[in-house]
């Protein structure tokens, strides 16, 4: 082996252990994860290849990952090997990830060629020129965190770059099978492996019409889509099309059911979209700079073809990916798959730039490209650094929120079993981030986005005017909140606790039908030494006023200024609160009691206990089954020694939320 060999390995192998090093810092379980493992859970139980028992819905989108985790359980139950579906999920999707950085590797040689240079100098710059792409995606947050989040990403990340790499060293005197089975596999683990291969394809009939025309050849055009172009995409349909009855026997549908839950094609989604890509733009692409780049590289006509295949799937990609108002998960993840093929084509163009500035100065040329490596390393990495908060705040709060609903499908779990007595009786729990919760809890879940619920995604209901009043927006706008509370689900939970965020959860609960059969019920954690809220279906209705929609954005602001001004200390926020609170009531006078808690909330915290205690005690007085209110007002009377009055709270406390007791003693 030559000394650069090793070299280049030697400096590969840090680059991966510095990755893993990043992932396993991140460490975490993206909360989508789950909706999958229960697909595998019911599917491995013999319950089908569903969400719900007895519901044939397809609510996801990631059919080979689902498979490849099945087969691996089927072994380890089998061969009882002692495996955990989550961990071995995570450790499949680190595997992927180093696939896809070794898979950048070999790309990049591919396209930047064979060193000619017998010079060890020279070949050393040549494999910094490899790996420079592969430690810039190294130290980029998308790589760390869709890498360690258990999630088919990077799979899918490793199969578009296989594909282009059989692709570009396919024989072009006969079908390229490789390449067609890559594509083939990537569709089924993720449709957008469909577009890739389109565009794989369009770029091999787009430069076999060149090819004709620049011949001069008559029926260049016909010439273009020839037999063996013919042959890859009816082989690649086949087992697609095989797979797409399937769907439409099993499921009933032709697409998946999260398509006609989340797409929608408007001005804001396409706002959306603009956004996603600005962000990511200023993330990783300097403005834009590292994409306008490479442009430069197609005055080398010997080199076009492969030059406009990169190019081409990056920006026709970006143009999907705004189209489709990107993505509802954090850290960039829809441009994930283009983010080799960018820092690729940027490397290259720096790299051609500097040999024309240099050409003539042979020494000065190598020290620079050797600097201006090093320079986009640190840069790179320092980028790293910068953008690392944002993505730890996002991992914290998805292992915050993947841990409380596990503890949500414990407590629910609990109460199941304690209904065992009552065999008709199943339990149904209404939510939008339905993963962990349906991984840990055996409870029917309906999913108030209609990602898994086949009604909701074909008949959504849009509630007059909310669209309007709500100060936050999340990507799917699907929503059926009369269907829902039709379904009678025994507990709906918010991840935000006792406030709506997503379109769908504010639509449940402006609703009358809300208010009228449910109260927040208050369990303790342990774990998390805090009390949760959970909306629990009273046993029977009581008569409230409907509302103006417009109550529900006074009330997540006056939540989210409560929440702020906990943690940031800060009692400036106390007369915004209030604010808020009296349009909840000018606006929804029967949550009244509502309104009065939280002011009695942010004067509690503000640390004016007597007017905190005006207002919890008219909030109680209100509405009998109002826990929050009263558990506030207990501490208060602690604090002032009126201990009986107290006990008198506790006693109320525990006939509507008898688990959060633990919490006093």
């Amino acid at each position: 082996m030559k000394s650069t060999q090793i070299f280049a390995y030697g400096l590969f192998a840090i680059i991966i252990a510095l990755f893993i090093s990043n992932m396993l810092e991140v460490r975490f379980i993206q909360d989508d994860t789950y909706t999958s493992l229960r697909y595998v859970k019911n599917y491995l139980e013999g319950k089908g290849l569903v969400f719900n028992e007895g519901e044939r819905v397809e609510g996801y989108t990631n059919f080979l990952w689902i498979m490849i985790l099945s087969g691996i359980e089927f072994l380890n139950h089998n061969l009882k090997l002692a495996l955990d579906l989550e961990k071995t999920a995570q450790l499949l999707s680190i595997i992927f990830s180093i696939c896809v950085l070794i898979l950048t590797y070999f790309l990049s040689k591919l396209i930047n060629g064979k060193s000619e240079s017998e010079s060890v100098l020279a070949r050393i710059i040549y494999e910094m020129k490899n790996l420079l792409p592969v430690f810039l995606l190294a130290f980029s947050t998308p790589m760390v965190y869709w890498g360690v989040s258990a999630m088919e990403t990077n799979l899918f990340v490793s199969l578009v770059l296989l594909s282009i790499i059989f692709y570009i060293n396919g024989d072009k005197d006969k079908p390229n099978l490789t390449f067609v089975a890559v594509s083939v596999l990537n569709s089924l683990l993720r449709p957008e492996g469909l577009i890739f291969f389109a565009l794989i394809i369009f770029h091999k009939i787009l430069f076999n019409y060149l090819e004709w025309k620049g011949r001069e050849e008559k029926n260049s055009i016909s010439k273009m889509l020839d037999n063996i172009t013919r042959k890859e995409i009816l082989f690649f349909l086949i087992p697609l099309s095989a797979y797409v009855i399937f769907r439409s026997v099993y499921y009933g549908y032709l697409l998946p059911n999260t398509f006609y839950a989340k797409t929608e094609f408007t001005f804001q989604f396409l706002q959306r979209g603009i956004n996603y890509f600005y962000d990511f733009a200023r993330s990783y692409l300097l403005y834009g700079f590292v994409l306008i780049l490479p442009v430069i590289l197609f005055q080398n006509k010997n080199t076009n073809r492969e030059f406009a295949l990169l190019f081409g799937i990056t920006i026709l990609w970006i143009v999907i990916v705004i189209l489709i108002g990107g993505d509802v998960l954090p850290i960039h993840r829809f441009f994930l798959p283009i983010m080799p093929l960018i820092m690729i084509l940027f490397v290259k163009a720096v790299v051609e730039i500097i040999e024309i500035i240099f050409s003539q100065k042979k020494v000065i040329l190598q020290s620079v490209l050797i600097i201006v490596f090093i320079l986009l390393s640190l840069l790179s990495y320092l980028n790293y650094g910068k953008q690392k908060n944002e993505m730890m705040n996002k991992r914290s709060y998805e292992a915050g929120l993947v841990k409380k609903m596990k503890i949500y499908a414990e407590w629910v779990n609990e109460k199941s079993k304690s209904m065992s007595t009552n065999k008709s009786k199943n339990i149904t729990v209404a939510m939008s981030t339905i993963g962990a919760f349906s991984f840990y809890s055996t409870a029917k879940v309906i999913d108030l986005v209609g990602l898994t619920d086949e009604y909701i995604a074909h008949n959504p209901k849009e509630v007059y005017g909310i669209n309007d009043e709500l100060p936050v927006l999340w990507k799917e706008r699907h929503y059926n909140s009369e269907y829902v509370l039709s379904q009678k689900p025994d507990y709906i939970i918010f991840p935000a606790g006792a406030k709506p965020s997503a379109f769908a959860e504010c639509a449940v609960f402006v609703q009358n039908e809300f208010q009228k059969n449910y109260y927040t019920q208050l369990i303790y954690s342990e774990e998390l030494r805090q009390l949760l809220p959970i909306f629990t279906r009273r046993e029977s209705p009581i008569e409230t006023e409907a509302c103006d929609v417009k109550f529900i954005k006074y009330y997540i602001n006056a939540y989210n200024d409560l929440l702020n001004m906990i943690s940031s200390g800060n009692k400036n926020n106390l007369q915004m609160i209030l604010h808020d609170c009296d349009f909840i009531i000018q606006f929804c006078p029967s949550r009244k009691s509502d309104a009065l808690t939280i002011k009695g909330l942010a004067f509690y915290h503000a640390g004016r206990t007597s007017e905190a205690e005006q207002y919890l005690t008219k909030a109680v007085e209100l509405d009998s089954t109002n826990s929050i209110a009263r558990v506030y007002l207990k501490d208060i009377y602690v604090k002032l020694g009126r201990i009986n009055e107290a006990g008198k709270l506790l006693t109320q406390i525990k006939k509507y939320s008898p688990d959060a007791l633990p919490y006093f003693e």
